[in-house]
């Protein structure tokens, strides 16, 4: 390569990496779940999508059990992860971080199930609705 069309694609690398980001986030937001505002940031302007509207419910069983659970403080990281991007991973983290901390308080539990929502708004009422986006349901090994 001549020197010119180097030049020529080190001008142009900056565009294509930006495109290239936009693609990944548009495919991630579709397909995975991604909160707009997270990743690349492209669709953080047109859309509401974010963490504000978004929330995990948890839900423990056990024998002498059913309850749903507030996210507690040490929760929140993995909680956060859940509501940007509910991909396995991350709500079998939280699931398998909500088993951890109920048996350091001494309570039983056979089942969690992590359900993320996002909250969406009508496009000419602006009416809200709420839309369960992923549920994920952690068995407790015995």
């Amino acid at each position: 390569m001549t020197a010119a069309v180097v030049e020529r694609c080190l001008i142009a690398l900056p565009a294509a990496m930006l495109v290239t980001v936009a693609c990944g986030q548009i495919w991630a937001s579709r397909t995975l779940g991604l909160s707009p505002w997270k990743g690349g940031g492209f669709g953080m302007f047109a859309s509401l999508d974010s963490r504000p509207f978004r929330y995990v419910r948890i839900y423990v069983s056990a024998p002498e059990r059913s309850e749903e659970l507030l996210v507690a403080p040490s929760l929140e990281r993995a909680a956060a992860a859940a509501e940007l991007m509910p991909v396995t991973g991350h709500l079998d983290s939280l699931a398998r971080a909500v088993v951890d901390r109920e048996r350091r308080h001494g309570r039983d539990v056979d089942r969690v199930r992590v359900e993320v929502w996002v909250t969406r708004f009508a496009p000419r009422s602006l009416a809200p609705e709420t839309v369960r986006l992923r549920e994920h349901e952690h068995r407790v090994a015995r």
